[in-house]
Protein backbone atom coordinates (compact mmCIF):
# COMPACT_ATOMS: atom_id res chain seq x y z
CA UNK A 1 0.00 0.00 0.00
CA UNK A 2 1.64 3.19 -1.35
CA UNK A 3 1.24 6.68 -0.24
CA UNK A 4 2.98 9.36 -1.98
CA UNK A 5 3.22 12.90 0.84
CA UNK A 6 3.60 16.02 -0.53
CA UNK A 7 5.10 19.09 1.75
CA UNK A 8 7.42 21.16 1.67
CA UNK A 9 8.20 21.22 5.24
CA UNK A 10 11.11 18.42 6.05
CA UNK A 11 10.21 18.29 9.47
CA UNK A 12 6.20 17.45 8.63
CA UNK A 13 7.68 14.85 5.89
CA UNK A 14 9.64 13.07 8.25
CA UNK A 15 6.25 12.83 10.71
CA UNK A 16 4.47 11.87 8.11
CA UNK A 17 6.79 9.27 6.99
CA UNK A 18 7.11 7.82 10.51
CA UNK A 19 3.49 7.54 11.20
CA UNK A 20 2.41 5.89 7.83
CA UNK A 21 5.30 3.72 7.87
CA UNK A 22 4.60 2.41 11.33
CA UNK A 23 1.24 1.48 10.07
CA UNK A 24 2.63 -0.39 6.97
CA UNK A 25 2.30 1.48 4.54
CA UNK A 26 5.31 2.54 1.86
CA UNK A 27 5.73 6.12 1.57
CA UNK A 28 7.48 8.09 -1.22
CA UNK A 29 8.04 11.66 -0.26
CA UNK A 30 7.87 14.84 -2.67
CA UNK A 31 8.69 18.50 -1.12
CA UNK A 32 6.95 20.32 -4.05
CA UNK A 33 4.16 19.92 -6.24
CA UNK A 34 6.71 20.62 -9.22
CA UNK A 35 8.41 16.92 -7.84
CA UNK A 36 5.07 15.10 -7.01
CA UNK A 37 3.93 15.89 -10.54
CA UNK A 38 6.75 14.69 -12.25
CA UNK A 39 7.02 11.84 -10.20
CA UNK A 40 3.60 10.66 -11.33
CA UNK A 41 4.65 10.93 -15.10
CA UNK A 42 6.17 7.53 -14.26
CA UNK A 43 3.38 4.68 -15.58
CA UNK A 44 5.54 2.36 -13.27
CA UNK A 45 4.86 4.49 -10.01
CA UNK A 46 1.10 4.99 -10.89
CA UNK A 47 0.46 1.43 -11.04
CA UNK A 48 1.77 1.75 -7.53
CA UNK A 49 0.32 4.41 -5.77
CA UNK A 50 -2.71 3.96 -3.88
CA UNK A 51 -3.36 7.47 -1.74
CA UNK A 52 -1.92 11.10 -2.22
CA UNK A 53 -1.21 13.40 0.94
CA UNK A 54 -0.86 16.76 -0.06
CA UNK A 55 -0.14 20.14 1.90
CA UNK A 56 -1.82 23.01 0.70
CA UNK A 57 0.90 25.97 1.10
CA UNK A 58 3.70 25.14 -0.65
CA UNK A 59 5.80 27.55 -3.28
CA UNK A 60 5.41 27.13 -6.56
CA UNK A 61 2.36 25.00 -7.20
CA UNK A 62 0.37 24.89 -4.31
CA UNK A 63 -1.48 21.90 -3.31
CA UNK A 64 -5.04 22.72 -4.26
CA UNK A 65 -3.48 23.74 -8.32
CA UNK A 66 -1.49 20.62 -7.82
CA UNK A 67 -4.68 18.66 -6.95
CA UNK A 68 -6.63 20.27 -9.87
CA UNK A 69 -3.23 19.24 -12.35
CA UNK A 70 -3.69 15.79 -10.66
CA UNK A 71 -7.35 15.35 -11.47
CA UNK A 72 -6.95 16.27 -15.10
CA UNK A 73 -5.47 13.09 -15.43
CA UNK A 74 -7.50 10.88 -12.55
CA UNK A 75 -10.86 11.40 -11.79
CA UNK A 76 -12.40 10.68 -8.65
CA UNK A 77 -13.29 7.00 -8.90
CA UNK A 78 -9.15 6.62 -9.75
CA UNK A 79 -7.06 7.92 -7.37
CA UNK A 80 -7.84 9.80 -3.52
CA UNK A 81 -6.07 12.82 -2.74
CA UNK A 82 -6.44 13.76 0.86
CA UNK A 83 -5.05 17.05 1.28
CA UNK A 84 -3.68 17.89 4.54
CA UNK A 85 -3.87 22.10 5.55
CA UNK A 86 -2.96 24.44 8.02
CA UNK A 87 -6.49 25.98 7.40
CA UNK A 88 -9.32 25.06 8.82
CA UNK A 89 -12.19 27.39 7.76
CA UNK A 90 -14.96 26.51 5.58
CA UNK A 91 -13.68 28.29 2.42
CA UNK A 92 -10.51 26.52 2.53
CA UNK A 93 -11.83 23.02 3.20
CA UNK A 94 -14.38 24.11 0.22
CA UNK A 95 -11.93 25.39 -2.27
CA UNK A 96 -9.94 21.79 -1.69
CA UNK A 97 -12.58 19.58 -2.24
CA UNK A 98 -13.58 21.87 -4.92
CA UNK A 99 -10.20 21.40 -6.82
CA UNK A 100 -11.16 17.45 -6.85
CA UNK A 101 -9.45 16.20 -3.67
CA UNK A 102 -11.19 13.22 -1.48
CA UNK A 103 -10.87 14.40 1.66
CA UNK A 104 -9.61 17.28 3.99
CA UNK A 105 -7.32 17.07 7.42
CA UNK A 106 -5.91 19.59 8.65
CA UNK A 107 -2.75 20.96 10.45
CA UNK A 108 -1.44 20.41 13.11
CA UNK A 109 -1.38 16.56 12.01
CA UNK A 110 -3.36 14.63 14.95
CA UNK A 111 -2.50 10.91 14.56
CA UNK A 112 -5.65 9.03 15.15
CA UNK A 113 -7.73 11.18 12.74
CA UNK A 114 -5.04 11.45 10.42
CA UNK A 115 -4.72 7.59 10.14
CA UNK A 116 -8.43 7.17 10.51
CA UNK A 117 -9.08 9.39 6.70
CA UNK A 118 -5.94 7.44 5.50
CA UNK A 119 -7.32 4.07 5.65
CA UNK A 120 -10.71 5.77 4.32
CA UNK A 121 -8.65 6.84 1.60
CA UNK A 122 -7.21 3.14 1.08
CA UNK A 123 -10.68 1.71 1.56
CA UNK A 124 -11.65 3.44 -1.15
CA UNK A 125 -8.62 2.77 -3.70
CA UNK A 126 -9.56 -0.69 -2.85
CA UNK A 127 -12.73 -0.15 -4.09
CA UNK A 128 -11.73 1.55 -7.11
CA UNK A 129 -9.04 -1.38 -7.59
CA UNK A 130 -12.05 -4.24 -7.07
CA UNK A 131 -13.97 -2.37 -9.45
CA UNK A 132 -11.47 -2.08 -12.30
CA UNK A 133 -10.57 -5.70 -11.89
CA UNK A 134 -14.48 -6.49 -12.27
CA UNK A 135 -14.53 -4.25 -15.30
CA UNK A 136 -12.02 -5.80 -17.11
CA UNK A 137 -13.85 -9.39 -16.40
CA UNK A 138 -16.31 -7.85 -18.15
CA UNK A 139 -14.65 -6.55 -20.70
CA UNK A 140 -12.95 -9.46 -21.38
CA UNK A 141 -16.02 -11.64 -21.47
CA UNK A 142 -17.78 -9.00 -23.77
CA UNK A 143 -15.11 -9.11 -26.05
CA UNK A 144 -15.52 -13.30 -26.68
CA UNK A 145 -19.55 -12.22 -26.31
CA UNK A 146 -18.85 -10.39 -29.31
CA UNK A 147 -16.54 -12.54 -31.20
CA UNK A 148 -19.19 -15.90 -30.80
CA UNK A 149 -22.04 -13.56 -32.04
CA UNK A 150 -20.15 -12.76 -34.63
CA UNK A 151 -19.05 -15.95 -35.67
CA UNK A 152 -22.52 -17.11 -36.13
CA UNK A 153 -23.21 -14.45 -38.58
CA UNK A 154 -23.27 -15.88 -42.24
CA UNK A 155 -20.71 -15.43 -44.80
CA UNK A 156 -21.12 -13.53 -47.93
CA UNK A 157 -21.67 -15.84 -50.69
CA UNK A 158 -21.31 -15.10 -54.19
CA UNK A 159 -22.43 -17.97 -55.88
CA UNK A 160 -23.45 -18.08 -60.15
CA UNK A 161 -26.73 -17.89 -58.99
CA UNK A 162 -27.39 -16.24 -56.58
CA UNK A 163 -25.11 -13.46 -54.32
CA UNK A 164 -26.28 -12.92 -50.79
CA UNK A 165 -24.10 -9.89 -49.26
CA UNK A 166 -24.59 -8.20 -45.49
CA UNK A 167 -23.60 -4.90 -44.25
CA UNK A 168 -24.15 -4.74 -39.82
CA UNK A 169 -23.04 -2.19 -37.65
CA UNK A 170 -24.20 -2.73 -34.15
CA UNK A 171 -25.00 0.05 -32.08
CA UNK A 172 -23.19 -1.42 -29.09
CA UNK A 173 -20.75 -4.01 -28.71
CA UNK A 174 -23.43 -7.21 -28.17
CA UNK A 175 -26.50 -6.10 -30.24
CA UNK A 176 -29.72 -7.45 -31.12
CA UNK A 177 -29.91 -7.56 -35.12
CA UNK A 178 -29.21 -11.39 -36.75
CA UNK A 179 -28.70 -12.53 -39.91
CA UNK A 180 -28.25 -16.06 -41.52
CA UNK A 181 -28.41 -17.92 -44.47
CA UNK A 182 -28.41 -21.85 -45.59
CA UNK A 183 -27.72 -23.71 -48.35
CA UNK A 184 -30.46 -26.18 -47.93
CA UNK A 185 -29.86 -28.30 -51.41
CA UNK A 186 -28.17 -26.75 -54.66
CA UNK A 187 -30.63 -24.83 -55.49
CA UNK A 188 -32.20 -23.81 -52.50
CA UNK A 189 -31.88 -21.09 -50.16
CA UNK A 190 -33.38 -20.28 -46.45
CA UNK A 191 -32.47 -16.46 -45.54
CA UNK A 192 -33.70 -14.84 -41.89
CA UNK A 193 -33.05 -11.75 -40.49
CA UNK A 194 -34.38 -10.80 -37.22
CA UNK A 195 -34.02 -7.87 -34.77
CA UNK A 196 -34.59 -8.88 -30.75
CA UNK A 197 -36.32 -6.18 -28.54
CA UNK A 198 -33.15 -3.66 -26.92
CA UNK A 199 -29.91 -3.79 -27.15
CA UNK A 200 -27.17 -5.39 -24.84
CA UNK A 201 -26.47 -8.92 -23.09
CA UNK A 202 -30.15 -9.84 -23.00
CA UNK A 203 -31.11 -8.91 -26.65
CA UNK A 204 -27.45 -10.65 -27.77
CA UNK A 205 -28.65 -14.20 -26.05
CA UNK A 206 -31.81 -14.06 -27.58
CA UNK A 207 -30.12 -13.94 -30.95
CA UNK A 208 -27.77 -16.72 -30.25
CA UNK A 209 -30.57 -18.71 -29.14
CA UNK A 210 -32.54 -18.41 -31.89
CA UNK A 211 -29.34 -18.93 -34.46
CA UNK A 212 -28.69 -22.76 -32.52
CA UNK A 213 -31.80 -23.76 -33.47
CA UNK A 214 -32.09 -22.23 -37.21
CA UNK A 215 -30.13 -24.96 -38.56
CA UNK A 216 -32.27 -27.72 -37.55
CA UNK A 217 -35.69 -25.97 -38.16
CA UNK A 218 -34.71 -24.39 -42.06
CA UNK A 219 -33.47 -27.98 -42.94
CA UNK A 220 -36.95 -29.61 -41.72
CA UNK A 221 -39.46 -26.94 -42.41
CA UNK A 222 -40.25 -25.23 -46.23
CA UNK A 223 -42.80 -23.16 -45.43
CA UNK A 224 -41.55 -19.66 -44.02
CA UNK A 225 -44.94 -19.45 -41.67
CA UNK A 226 -44.17 -22.46 -39.98
CA UNK A 227 -40.41 -21.55 -39.16
CA UNK A 228 -41.57 -18.42 -37.76
CA UNK A 229 -44.21 -20.64 -35.72
CA UNK A 230 -41.61 -22.58 -34.41
CA UNK A 231 -38.83 -20.34 -33.48
CA UNK A 232 -42.74 -18.52 -31.71
CA UNK A 233 -43.18 -21.88 -29.63
CA UNK A 234 -39.67 -21.60 -28.62
CA UNK A 235 -39.73 -18.23 -27.55
CA UNK A 236 -42.77 -19.37 -25.49
CA UNK A 237 -40.79 -21.84 -23.93
CA UNK A 238 -37.85 -19.68 -22.60
CA UNK A 239 -39.93 -16.71 -21.63
CA UNK A 240 -43.37 -18.40 -20.27
CA UNK A 241 -46.71 -16.23 -19.00
CA UNK A 242 -46.90 -12.51 -19.43
CA UNK A 243 -44.40 -11.46 -17.32
CA UNK A 244 -41.29 -10.69 -19.88
CA UNK A 245 -41.86 -8.84 -22.96
CA UNK A 246 -39.33 -10.27 -25.11
CA UNK A 247 -39.87 -10.76 -28.66
CA UNK A 248 -38.67 -9.84 -32.07
CA UNK A 249 -39.45 -8.94 -35.50
CA UNK A 250 -38.38 -11.23 -38.82
CA UNK A 251 -38.48 -12.09 -42.05
CA UNK A 252 -38.07 -15.73 -43.60
CA UNK A 253 -37.36 -16.15 -47.31
CA UNK A 254 -37.39 -19.87 -49.07
CA UNK A 255 -35.58 -19.57 -52.45
CA UNK A 256 -36.11 -22.18 -54.83
CA UNK A 257 -33.69 -21.24 -57.93
CA UNK A 258 -35.18 -24.36 -59.68
CA UNK A 259 -38.17 -23.01 -59.76
CA UNK A 260 -37.78 -19.53 -59.76
CA UNK A 261 -40.00 -18.97 -56.22
CA UNK A 262 -39.76 -17.05 -53.56
CA UNK A 263 -41.95 -17.96 -50.72
CA UNK A 264 -41.34 -15.79 -47.16
CA UNK A 265 -43.42 -14.88 -44.14
CA UNK A 266 -42.59 -11.36 -42.26
CA UNK A 267 -43.46 -11.57 -37.88
CA UNK A 268 -43.82 -7.81 -37.66
CA UNK A 269 -40.93 -6.61 -39.24
CA UNK A 270 -39.67 -3.66 -41.62
CA UNK A 271 -41.33 -5.00 -45.24
CA UNK A 272 -38.64 -6.25 -47.66
CA UNK A 273 -38.61 -4.78 -50.63
CA UNK A 274 -38.05 -7.40 -54.20
CA UNK A 275 -36.80 -5.44 -57.28
CA UNK A 276 -37.53 -7.28 -60.73
CA UNK A 277 -36.70 -4.88 -63.27
CA UNK A 278 -38.50 -1.69 -62.36
CA UNK A 279 -40.88 -2.68 -60.06
CA UNK A 280 -40.36 -2.95 -56.32
CA UNK A 281 -42.71 -5.39 -54.66
CA UNK A 282 -42.80 -4.56 -50.92
CA UNK A 283 -42.72 -8.21 -48.75
CA UNK A 284 -45.45 -7.16 -46.10
CA UNK A 285 -46.15 -8.25 -42.86
CA UNK A 286 -47.99 -11.51 -42.35
CA UNK A 287 -47.71 -11.93 -38.51
CA UNK A 288 -46.98 -10.17 -35.15
CA UNK A 289 -43.44 -10.26 -33.95
CA UNK A 290 -41.97 -13.57 -32.59
CA UNK A 291 -42.73 -13.85 -28.98
CA UNK A 292 -45.43 -11.26 -28.42
CA UNK A 293 -48.18 -13.95 -28.30
CA UNK A 294 -47.66 -17.67 -27.22
CA UNK A 295 -50.33 -18.59 -30.69
CA UNK A 296 -49.00 -16.20 -33.05
CA UNK A 297 -49.78 -17.78 -36.45
CA UNK A 298 -48.10 -16.79 -39.75
CA UNK A 299 -48.92 -16.86 -43.35
CA UNK A 300 -46.27 -17.43 -45.94
CA UNK A 301 -46.87 -15.66 -49.43
CA UNK A 302 -44.91 -16.91 -52.79
CA UNK A 303 -43.77 -14.97 -55.87
CA UNK A 304 -42.76 -15.89 -58.80
CA UNK A 305 -39.19 -14.51 -59.54
CA UNK A 306 -37.59 -12.86 -62.62
CA UNK A 307 -33.85 -12.93 -63.15
CA UNK A 308 -32.52 -10.69 -62.59
CA UNK A 309 -34.17 -9.47 -59.52
CA UNK A 310 -32.59 -8.90 -55.95
CA UNK A 311 -34.69 -8.69 -52.37
CA UNK A 312 -33.52 -5.99 -49.91
CA UNK A 313 -33.95 -7.09 -46.10
CA UNK A 314 -32.94 -4.56 -43.62
CA UNK A 315 -33.91 -3.56 -40.10
CA UNK A 316 -35.73 -0.04 -38.17
CA UNK A 317 -32.15 1.50 -38.21
CA UNK A 318 -31.05 1.33 -41.22
CA UNK A 319 -34.47 2.80 -42.56
CA UNK A 320 -33.94 5.11 -39.97
CA UNK A 321 -31.08 6.47 -41.34
CA UNK A 322 -32.80 8.42 -43.65
CA UNK A 323 -36.51 9.09 -41.93
CA UNK A 324 -38.07 8.86 -38.48
CA UNK A 325 -41.09 7.71 -39.93
CA UNK A 326 -41.46 4.87 -40.93
CA UNK A 327 -43.16 5.36 -44.53
CA UNK A 328 -41.16 7.81 -45.34
CA UNK A 329 -38.34 5.90 -44.35
CA UNK A 330 -39.24 3.36 -46.45
CA UNK A 331 -40.00 5.47 -49.60
CA UNK A 332 -36.00 6.55 -49.49
CA UNK A 333 -34.62 3.04 -49.48
CA UNK A 334 -36.90 2.77 -52.52
CA UNK A 335 -35.26 5.64 -54.04
CA UNK A 336 -32.01 4.51 -52.90
CA UNK A 337 -32.57 1.30 -54.67
CA UNK A 338 -33.57 2.65 -57.69
CA UNK A 339 -30.64 4.89 -57.81
CA UNK A 340 -28.14 2.45 -56.37
CA UNK A 341 -29.18 -0.92 -56.91
CA UNK A 342 -27.23 -3.70 -54.42
CA UNK A 343 -24.57 -0.95 -54.65
CA UNK A 344 -26.48 0.61 -51.47
CA UNK A 345 -24.07 -0.99 -49.38
CA UNK A 346 -21.47 1.16 -49.98
CA UNK A 347 -23.71 4.27 -48.58
CA UNK A 348 -23.01 2.46 -45.64
CA UNK A 349 -20.29 3.59 -43.11
CA UNK A 350 -19.01 2.12 -39.45
CA UNK A 351 -20.05 6.09 -38.02
CA UNK A 352 -23.83 5.98 -38.97
CA UNK A 353 -25.30 3.91 -36.68
CA UNK A 354 -25.26 5.41 -32.68
CA UNK A 355 -26.82 3.95 -29.71
CA UNK A 356 -30.29 3.93 -30.65
CA UNK A 357 -30.55 1.49 -32.73
CA UNK A 358 -28.58 -1.35 -35.17
CA UNK A 359 -27.79 -0.90 -38.28
CA UNK A 360 -28.32 -3.99 -40.74
CA UNK A 361 -28.52 -4.66 -45.00
CA UNK A 362 -29.11 -7.90 -46.22
CA UNK A 363 -28.93 -7.70 -50.24
CA UNK A 364 -29.68 -11.23 -52.46
CA UNK A 365 -29.33 -10.54 -56.28
CA UNK A 366 -30.67 -13.47 -57.95
CA UNK A 367 -29.22 -14.02 -61.79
Amino acid sequence: MSILVVDDEFTNLMILERLLENEGYDVVKAMSGEEALELMEDPLFIETLDVVLLDVEMPGISGIDATRLIRKRFGLDELPIVIVSGRSNEEDIADGLDAGASDYTTKPIRKTELLARVRNAMSLKQAIDARKRYEKVLQEDFDLAQKLQQSVLSANIEDEDIRIMATYIPSKKLAGDMYAWYRISPQKYGIILFDVMGHGVSSALITMGMSSILFELVHRIGDPAKVLEELNKQMSRLFPGDETEIYFTAVYLYIELDEMKLSYANAGHPPGLLRMGNQIIPLENTGLPVGMFEDSEYTSQTIDLVSPGCVYLYTDGFMELYSKGIDEGISAIRELIQEQGPAIHQLIQPDQSDDADDLCLVTIEIN
